[in-house]
């Protein structure tokens, strides 16, 4: 039982981490759309603090990426370690309805 809690722990720490991820590439996002334009207006008014409210939009675009990146690497986690075959891999997964399905043999109906 302490294998199926530890698993169920790491699963949680995984989605936490991808939530704050989320988060966190929202609230850089948000900076950005803010810092980034005002910069341009400002440049275009000929004011140097424009270059810098666009190099720290540029900074946060680029932290937006990484942390879209990132969320979506945690969200995909594989469930096998890199070189090590997936055991689930290519394997049949049987109907979890216990009732089955219709068939009729020949008439190209249902699964074979």
């Amino acid at each position: 039982m302490s294998a199926l809690m530890a698993g169920w722990e790491r699963d949680e720490r995984r989605k936490r981490r991808g939530r704050l991820l989320v988060v966190l590439s929202c609230v850089t996002g948000l900076g950005t759309w803010l810092a980034a334009p005002f910069g341009i207006v400002l440049l275009t008014r000929g004011e140097p603090i424009g270059w810098v409210l666009l190099l720290v939009g540029a900074a946060l675009l680029a932290a937006t990426i990484a942390a879209i990146v990132a969320a979506r690497r945690v969200h995909l986690a594989p469930e096998s370690a890199p070189g090590k075959a997936n055991p689930r891999f290519d394997e049949p997964q049987p109907s979890p309805d216990p009732r089955g399905g219709y068939s009729t043999v020949g008439s190209q109906l249902g699964s074979r």
